[in-house]
Formats: structure tokens, sequence, C-alpha cells
């Protein structure tokens, strides 16, 4: 729903300027709601600019329990993301059974959800694959003012993301633990924090190159009121490994690895009940680990190379606005660093932007459209199986107009036509591909 898009920027390793925005945890409490609309469209398996959540998996709340059954009909005329020329269709197939369940104790809420499901390419059996998600946890309360999440989840996947050279029959695993705890006083006053254990490997071995480990911590601390808006201060500490991807030092081989730091400063007030603002101001230091490792310079000799570290500053805001019951419009942008865990380099600066409207046409048709860009520029590059030449820059843009039909909260149908591109350099790595999907949902329980 749009209304992520006004909620707190989720915590992940890769993504240290959506991670601070941890600290506008107490804010999100203590301000007026604007009426939810529907979701912004991402290309793939790639976030939104501003998404929420420290865990993925879906709080169920009470004694209640949820099953629903969701089918994608993709028509891509590019699903390999080829260079002009070498393009490639395909129609993929993605019927998924996801459920959930919850459970009180005390003022304690109990949960547990997964799924599980199977992308099927038509006329192309050999890149069929599985996937499936199970996690869970404890949603806890201590008192009137404190609350926060513990949990951990587990996923299996094919994954699509905007910065792949190419989109392969690679599945992906991720195990990850986290935990968030947020606290506000009746002064105003708000303490939060979240820690985040995340684990990746990919099960192709031209990929294994890319597989992770990392742990993320964000300590935050807010004031505010309805008058004022709600002020945070915030740091994430990100310590990133690539667990295959040994390098050579003059103490030997070590882990290939970065240190990331953000420190974020942010401002966020809602304006009667159509206009809400959030912003961040960071600033951004990527320490490499090792700091040195040895290369061969054109002489044929071994000389010891520096790693540079990266300073400098990010941003990130939203900007939603809703001048009516039936018109929403979000406009959202970001700027930060990430460790590269798709191309061959050691991490990337991003920065981003993207604008989403929706119209409801009835009480139960929605319309909407959008347009979103993406640069990234690549630091340490280098040569992967992957990727024969090391990737420099990319930028991505993408635009797409969607509907939908609810009539009842039973079931959902939506279409969704888009079109992305990427301009690499190299030129390499360029594609562009046009999109229309078809979504079915159907839910049942009381979660």
């Amino acid at each position: 729903m749009f209304s992520r898009a006004f909620s707190i920027a989720r915590l992940r390793p890769a993504g240290p300027i959506k991670a601070a925005a941890v600290a506008m945890v107490v804010a999100a409490g203590t301000m007026a709601t604007i009426p939810a609309a529907a979701a912004p469209s991402v290309d793939g398996d790639n976030q939104p600019i501003t998404s929420a959540g420290v865990l993925s998996t879906r709080v169920t709340r009470g004694r209640n329990w949820r099953l629903g059954v969701r089918f994608n009909a993709l028509s891509d005329s590019n699903y390999r993301r080829r260079p002009e020329g070498l393009e490639e269709s395909a129609l993929r197939l993605t019927p998924v059974v996801d459920a959930g369940v919850g459970l009180p104790v005390g003022r304690q809420q109990l949960f547990v959800g997964g799924s599980i499901g199977r992308d099927y390419f038509i006329n192309k059996p050999l890149r069929n694959r599985n996937r499936w998600q199970l996690g869970g946890g404890v949603a806890w309360r201590l008192g009137s003012r404190c609350s926060g999440i513990i949990g951990a989840e587990t996923r299996r996947r094919l994954v699509q993301l905007d910065d792949q050279s190419e989109f392969t029959d690679n599945v992906q695993t991720s195990n990850d633990i986290g935990a968030s705890a947020n606290c506000q006083t009746a002064t105003g006053l708000g303490f939060g924090g979240s820690v985040r254990h995340d684990d990746t490997s990919n099960d192709t071995p031209n990929r294994m190159v890319f597989d992770s480990r990392s742990t993320t911590y964000s300590p935050s601390i807010s004031y505010g009121n309805r008058s004022l808006g709600q002020f945070s201060l915030g740091a994430t500490v990100s310590n990133i490994s690539f667990t295959n991807r040994p390098v050579p030092t003059p103490a030997g081989f070590v882990e290939d690895g970065l240190r990331s730091l953000n420190g974020r400063a942010g401002y966020s007030r809602t304006l009667g009940s159509r206009l809400q603002l959030t912003a961040g101001l960071s600033y951004l230091r990527t320490t490499p680990k090792p700091g040195t490792v040895l290369a061969i310079d054109p002489n044929g000799q071994v000389v010891v190379v520096p790693r540079e570290p990266f300073s400098g500053t990010g941003y990130d805001f939203s900007l939603a606005y809703q001048p009516s019951t039936r018109l929403s419009v979000v406009v959202a942008g970001d700027r930060g660093v990430s460790a590269s865990r798709n191309v061959g380099a050691l991490f990337t600066i991003r920065q981003g932007v993207s604008a989403d409207i929706n119209y409801k046409v009835g009480p139960s048709i929605d319309v909407g459209a959008g347009v979103s860009r993406r640069t990234n520029e690549y630091k340490g590059s280098f040569v992967s199986a992957a990727e024969p030449q090391p990737r420099i820059s990319d930028q991505f843009e993408r635009v797409y107009a969607q509907i939908d039909y609810s009539p009842v909260s039973l079931y959902s149908i939506g279409v969704e036509v888009a079109h992305q591109r990427r301009k690499s350099n190299p030129s390499t790595f360029n594609f562009a591909s046009t999109t229309a999907l078809l979504r079915l949902r159907v839910s049942l329980g009381r979660g």
C-alpha cells in the first residue's frame, strides 16, 4: 500500500540510508495516517525507494489465521535482460500459497507465517524453480510505551534485480534474524533501536562470489509532537563479509568485505490530513576490509594496493499528498551506499527517485501509474565469472500503469504494463524490456 511509503525505511544491511530511517520508528506512532492507496510498483524483486519492516514476515494479530492464494502471469519481452539483438521473450507463471497464524500470550503476540510456490517458464522447463518462505517471532509490548519485534525468517527463490547483469536460474537463499525496540515517553522523547543479521547464498557457481554475511545495528533517538513534527537522530553500522571471495593480502588470504557507517538527522511532519513529509540528511562512511590487497602491476610484479574508503553525504525523503479521498501522490528519493551483492564491485553509491499516483475510480477499482529512476556508481569493480567486464555505472529507468479490481476483500484482480531499461558503462550490460502482468489474489481468514 502507498502507506508503506509513509513508514519507516526497512533495515537492510545492503542499504544504510534505508536502515538509518529506523530513527523514525517513534514518529510513526504520533502522526496522523493518510488513507492508503494502491501499492507502488517496482521491477522484479526490487524494493520501493521507501519500504518498511524489520522482517518481511507479516504479523497476524490476535488469535487469528489467514490463508491466501496468489497467481501472477508475467509476459516479458526480454526476460533474461540481454542487450539489443539478443532479446528473448518468456511467459512466467507463479502460483503461491501463503498462510499465517497469530496467538496472543498475555500482552505479547506470537506469530508465524510462510508461503510456498513455484515459477513456471512456459516452453522453458529447465528454468522452473520452487520458492518458499517461513518466518515468525513475537511482537512484544512492555508497559504502555515500549514495543518491538523479535523474529527470524528464511526464504529461497529466483531473484530478479535491476543491477543483475543477466537474469538466470540462480536460486538465492537468505536466513535472517532481526529485532527492534521502540519506546515513547509522555514528553515526546523516544528511543529506538534495531539489529539484523543476514546470511545470503546463491546456488549457481558463477554467482557464489556474491554470497554474503552481514550484521547491522541502528540505535536512534527522537523528539516531537503533532504540532512540531518529529525530529530524530540515528546511526547505522553495518559489517558485511563476502564469504566465498577471499582476497590476497600481505598477511595471506582473507574474506573480502566492508564496514559502513551512516549517521542521520531526520524530520517528519503531517500537515493536516492531506500532506506528510519525511526527510533526512546523512553522513556516509564506507571502509573496505581489508584496507590493502596484493595485485600484479603491468610489469608482472606483485605490489601492495590500498583500497580507498568513501565518505560523503546522503539523503532520503518522502512526500505524500492526498488532495481528496480518491487521489493520492507519493514522491520519494534517496542517496546512499550499499554493499554490491549482485555486481562485480565492492560497494555501490546509489541514488534514486520515484513518483507514484493513484486514483480510486469507484469503490472497487483503483488505477495507478508511476515512474522511477536510479543510478548506481560502482566502486572497487572487478571481473567475475558472471561479468567478464568490470561494471562502472548504471542508470535504470522504469514507467508503469496499473488497474486493480477488488469488489470484496475476498479476492482482487490486477493488470499492469511496464517498460524498463538500463544504460550501463560498459554498454555490454544495456537492456530494455516491456512487461505485462496479470495478478490474481484470494484471501481467507481473520488475520
